[in-house]
């Protein structure tokens, strides 16, 4: 059985890649093109710069076409091998279709599980270099190098937050600037101000209020100028204030847990996190699905088995962007919005292979 087993795999592999570069290719001229044209106007990045912002972007959609690759590597390897009645051969042989489905749903779990792994090391990776590369054209174009920051450091047992609506690296400024104290994990103080100024290796509040949180003596005093006890840089803050697509699933984990700390909403922060591993399961639940659909009494081409591909995936996204829109809205959790189109797809595929005669 082992040879079965390995000869299917084989069956999947030329296929699999090749609907990686296709999709890759859709992606590529449907996106990243797109931005680096607009970068390129805006900022004037140079051939260089552009073309390092390609292949750094390039990890972040090479994971959104492990799953559909996988669905048109066993759509077109089971298409082949019914067209050919290379099945019915392996059922005479005594191998049911059941036993089939095995080594493709494993070879889906090891494609998930490479997935999830390329897109926590990888992925994050290029893309905090790539926003690097954004932010330095950025503040050399004079523009707004980072926009809502939020981060944490540490001192001993003293921890804060900073959030801010903007800040300018290049003038060294934060806008409506928000620090919140701890000892501990427990808040003591809130610092409040219009603007916050990196002068002589500091950074000095301005026109704001430091609020105390002890509820037996609360109290707030006002200042038109205050020297705040943090050591970080302007540069240094913008390389820690990561978006999500920067962070890897520990870190946003992190992010979302700072983030209701100050009651801020993270709904669409906690649906990026669950879709860390909900895309790449994807590969899974494609695998379960994809074997029954791609058997077929006619012989089909990978043209065939390409064009349902695209739909069925086509149909995930559909749903998975519709929950995902339902979920900011209050409708479903976030968790739900995520996982629920595999939980869907895989049992319809379950019941497809269940409904298939041995």
């Amino acid at each position: 059985m082992k040879i079965v087993d390995r000869y299917l795999v084989r069956e999947m592999a030329g296929p699999f890649v090749f609907g990686v570069l296709a999709f890759v290719l859709l992606f590529v001229s449907g996106n990243i093109l797109f931005r680096l044209t607009s970068l390129v106007a805006e900022l004037g990045l140079s051939l260089w710069e552009a073309t390092k912002l390609f292949f750094l972007w390039l990890p972040g959609f090479i994971v959104l076409t492990f799953p559909l690759a996988t669905l048109v590597a066993i759509l077109v390897a089971f298409g082949r091998l019914s067209g050919d009645s290379e099945l019915i051969a392996m059922h005479a042989g005594g191998i049911s279709f059941r036993r089939l489905v095995i080594p493709i749903a494993a070879a889906g779990l090891v494609i998930s599980v490479i997935t999830a792994a390329f897109n926590e090391i990888i992925v994050p990776a290029a893309n905090r270099r790539a926003e690097e590369i954004v932010r330095a054209a950025t503040a050399r174009a004079g523009g707004v190098a980072k926009e809502e920051v939020l981060f944490k450091e540490s001192a001993g047992d003293e921890s804060r937050i900073i959030y801010a609506d903007r800040l300018d690296v290049g003038t060294g400024e934060l806008t409506n600037p928000v620090i919140v104290w701890f000892q501990g994990d427990q808040p003591f103080m809130v610092t409040k101000a219009k603007r916050a100024v990196w002068r002589e290796n500091q950074w000095v509040m301005q026109d704001g209020a430091n609020s105390t949180l002890d509820p037996q003596r609360p109290a707030t005093l006002s200042f038109q100028t205050w020297i705040a006890n943090i050591p970080t840089t302007p540069k240094e803050i913008a390389q820690r204030a990561r978006t999500p697509e920067e962070m890897t699933y520990r870190e946003l984990r992190e992010y979302i847990r700072d983030a209701l700390r100050q009651s801020k909403p993270t709904v669409d922060l906690e649906l990026k996190l669950h879709h860390k591993l909900s895309i790449p399961f994807a590969c899974f639940v494609f695998a379960l699905i994809a074997p029954p659909l791609g058997m077929r009494s006619h012989r089909g081409s990978s043209s065939i088995g390409m064009g349902i591909a695209i739909l069925i995936g086509f149909g995930y996204y559909v749903v998975w962007h519709y929950l995902s829109a339902v979920a900011n809205q209050g409708g479903i959790s976030p968790f739900w919005a995520a996982w629920l189109p595999n939980v869907v797809t895989g049992a319809v595929g379950v019941g497809l292979i269940v409904g298939v005669r041995k």
